[in-house]
């Protein structure tokens, strides 16, 4: 009976607190959280509650984009932690940079460390700046994810005007749109399914709608491959 019933904790992968759901395993957080981000609506006041762009990286890892601010973050899972980790690069090189320079944008980012939830980190042999935002497996619930989903958000923009890199950074945001766009023409979307996308839910102007796909359409041949 004692196995059975610590057999019976082990697996519990809900919990309910004063009417509160827990998640409290990866396997069963990852597609909730994906299901948050997906079934959204264009007017919704939380950030949680937007149809973000989401795609299965492997069994702990899940990509999501918001497409109002396409930058890509990563939300991982570990069991053995029990963290949910959300995370985005900069893409800036630092080790490239040298010694003063290094030294000065190092200082900057670690006294911003201060900031609740937001962590900056390097990661991999070039040392990208990263943003990171970690959270307790034990106590996640949708309110929080939102509020861990707008401080990586407003990180992002606090860094990027930090470094003096907004024109940078604006580019890496419109190729990652574009690279959006391109994966919905595979899925078999039309020009104008692709240009209620643009206006509505990621929410650029009818004119900027045109511009983006008439120069995607002309660089790949024409609108007819899209239709």
């Amino acid at each position: 009976m004692l196995n059975l019933f610590k057999l019976i904790i082990h697996c519990l992968i809900i919990v309910v607190i004063d009417g509160v759901e827990y998640l409290t395993s990866c396997n069963e957080i990852l597609p909730k959280l994906a299901d948050w981000l997906k079934q959204g609506s264009t007017d919704a006041r939380n950030l949680v509650d937007f149809p973000w762009e989401v795609s299965i990286i492997d069994n702990n890892t899940l990509k999501a984009i918001y497409p109002r601010f396409p930058a890509e973050i990563l939300v991982s899972c570990d069991d053995k932690l029990g963290i949910i980790r959300l995370s985005t690069s900069l893409n800036i090189e630092t080790i490239s940079l040298n010694t003063n320079d290094r030294l000065i944008v190092y200082r900057k980012l670690l006294r911003r460390n201060n900031v609740p939830l937001v962590k900056y980190s390097l990661i991999g042999d070039e040392d990208l700046l990263t943003l990171n935002v970690d959270l307790s497996i034990k106590s996640l619930g949708k309110e929080e994810f939102n509020d861990a989903l707008a401080m990586l958000l407003s990180g992002i923009v606090d860094a990027v005007k930090m470094l003096g890199i907004e024109e940078y950074y604006q580019q890496i945001l419109m190729l990652e749109l574009v690279d959006l766009v391109k994966k919905h023409v595979d899925e078999g979307w039309g020009r104008e399914k692709l240009y209620n996308y643009l206006v509505r839910t990621v929410g650029l102007s009818e004119e900027e709608a045109r511009e983006i796909l008439n120069s995607m359409f002309s660089r790949e041949g024409g609108a007819g491959v899209y239709i």
